[in-house]
């Protein structure tokens, strides 16, 4: 089947939807100030959609997507097991208010690794996984 660009944009929300359901849901994500990963998400699920379904390069994911080539590299490159860190980081049950006074107790993660953009393109590279298994199990 063709991918047009309905198709894409399609499979694009499917993947985000996965990714988000992942996080918990849409409330779990804002419940843990995670929305600001939304954008750098849709951006990564693009990456790798135009990537591996549609086999275009590097530059032409950059033109479309109106960023550079190295953060195309950097989205395709993401290792998925990130966002197994950060989600464990969320499950913390730990009081926010304890966080905050807790001098061991960074509030957030230490690499950059597990900040939004970067987490954006493993969750996108999960979902995607997930997605691709659910369509080859339905065909």
């Amino acid at each position: 089947m063709e991918m047009t660009a309905e198709r894409v944009d399609a499979k694009v929300m499917d993947v985000v939807t996965t990714a988000i359901e992942e996080l918990g849901g849409p409330g779990e994500t804002v419940r843990h100030h995670d929305q600001g990963i939304l954008p750098a998400l849709v951006e990564s699920v693009y990456a790798l959609i135009l990537r591996e379904e549609l086999g275009q390069s590097n530059k032409a994911i950059a033109e479309f997507l109106g960023i550079s080539i190295g953060a195309v590299e950097s989205i395709l490159a993401a290792p998925m097991e990130s966002h197994e860190a950060r989600l464990h980081y969320r499950a913390d049950e730990m009081p926010e208010f304890d966080r905050h006074v807790d001098p061991d107790w960074s509030g957030r993660p230490e690499t950059a690794r597990l900040e939004p953009e970067y987490l954006a393109g493993a969750m996108a590279k999960f979902a995607y996984g997930v997605v691709q298994r659910r369509e080859t199990r339905s065909h």
